[in-house]
């Protein structure tokens, strides 16, 4: 499934972006096709690729900086840094990545899909992308619109659902995508779908999003394991996006080091963390001061930092953690599972058996500290937000809030919990918000969503 891609971005003439914003003009889309006889293979290219920008653009960043992997060394990233953070920080993602974005070409092609009722595989695919966009829109904000957006001019005021509903609904979109599969359809959604690894898929995110909720939900590590059964079995089979080697359609951490150059360096304590990692290097490299790089002008050994880097949606690597992490919770032995996700991150960075071996011989416990602390450093440049939740979720690594973090909207100082709605909810769509935000209780950096409160 390394490969799935390929014809994709043959297709990409539809996303030409913007060289100097996450979303830019591409979100407005001035070359999008519309109509009723649109071809679904037309948006389902532009569809996946603005979800693979959503992972690892703007909120993949301020979660990398919340996290401590990346930290602000000039203009606006410094502010990130000591969380002075407001509803207009995330507000295109909000708009253009995922409501204007991707959430709505999922929920236009499954509507196209089911009308036209002979490309259940292509419905399939877009449940799957609906379902990891939910999760990230959740992941950020907590109780989210979904089952009243997207409905155009009959609903210009959605509510807001629970996040638990949010989690709900996201199980059962997985669910009909595994059955859609099962569902004869000669085509697919490009001609070139490998079944058996979007099934495997399917149920790899539903073990993800069951381990997301381990503070809610007592059986939700053995719920996992169940998934876990049926998914993923080697990086082979990973489902990989492949972003385009040049400056407009490249991999956004790599815009983002050539648009903004040095204003966002590696924190130290990720650095340090890192030391005696043979992945060190593919990681980061040191300036003439002695300061960490996340990217470097013509330095192709930074894995994550290259216009053609890859992205997950979900990664034979994180399963394996997934899994640890699930076998730790319910009295299993998570040794093999652990060293076997380290394992297939390094052989994905292209580390050397030999220091592979070397290190998997440093790993002497399984203890959920030790599962997530490797599996913050193995999410580095491929998905921040899922080491975000971690954090939230368990409370590893134990990182240290900034010391200049307490602010108006953030009075206790702590690392950050969620984002703030944008303004633009606040003014169009204001009885919902409040309401929102009243069931949250309150708006503020500080307020621990539903999934992950004590």
């Amino acid at each position: 499934m390394k490969n799935l891609y390929k014809i994709i971005i043959t297709l990409l003439l539809v996303c030409a972006f913007s060289s100097c914003d996450d979303f830019g003009d591409t979100n407005l889309d001035p070359g999008r096709p519309g109509g009723e006889n649109v071809s679904l293979v037309a948006i389902t290219p532009t569809m996946q690729t603005q979800t693979h920008r959503n992972i690892v653009s703007s909120a993949g960043r301020m979660a990398g900086i919340f996290m401590q992997q990346f930290i602000g060394f000039d203009a606006q990233q410094v502010a990130f840094t000591q969380y002075a953070v407001d509803e207009g920080t995330l507000a295109n993602f909000w708009e253009f990545g995922l409501y204007t974005g991707s959430l709505r070409d999922c929920q236009d092609i499954i509507t196209r899909a089911e009308k036209q009722g002979d490309a259940p595989h292509t419905a399939a695919l877009a449940k799957i992308y609906m379902a990891a966009n939910l999760g990230i829109t959740t992941n950020i904000w907590g109780d989210i619109p979904y089952s009243q957006a997207f409905k155009g001019t009959e609903n210009l005021s959605p509510s807001y659902d629970s996040q638990e509903d949010i989690y709900n609904s996201i199980q059962n979109l997985l669910d009909e995508a595994i059955a859609d599969f099962e569902k004869a359809d000669a085509i697919g959604p490009l001609g070139n779908l490998v079944k058996a690894d979007w099934i495997a898929t399917a149920h790899a995110l539903k073990a993800r999003f069951y381990m997301q909720l381990t503070k809610r939900d007592p059986e939700a590590a053995t719920k996992a394991l169940g998934e876990l059964e049926k998914t993923l079995k080697s990086n082979d089979e990973s489902p990989i996006f492949n972003f385009e080697n040049t400056p407009n359609g490249g991999n956004p951490l790599a815009l983002f080091g050539v648009q903004r150059p040095n204003t966002l360096i590696i924190d130290p304590f990720f650095a340090n963390l890192m030391n005696e990692d043979p992945r060190k290097e593919k990681y980061m490299t040191p300036n003439v001061d002695g300061d960490q790089l996340f990217f470097e002008n013509s330095n192709a050994n930074l894995f994550w930092a290259q216009f053609e880097s890859p992205s997950p949606l979900i990664s034979f690597w994180e399963v394996k953690f997934l899994e640890a992490e699930a076998l730790a919770l319910t009295g299993g032995d998570a040794t093999d599972a652990l060293k076997k996700a380290i394992e297939a991150n390094m052989e994905y960075l292209g580390i050397s058996s030999g220091d592979i071996d070397t290190y998997k011989a440093t790993i002497t416990t399984a203890d959920i500290e030790t599962i997530i602390i490797e599996k913050y450093k193995a999410m580095y440049g491929s998905n921040p937000i899922q080491a975000w939740n971690d954090y939230r979720r368990t409370g590893y690594p134990a990182i240290t809030a900034n010391a200049q973090g307490a602010n108006g909207s953030n009075p206790s100082g702590v690392v950050p919990r969620r984002f703030l709605y944008p303004d633009s909810e606040r003014l169009s769509n204001t009885a919902s918000y409040k309401a929102a935000i009243a069931a949250q209780g309150g708006h503020l950096l500080d307020v621990d969503m539903w999934a992950f409160k004590d």
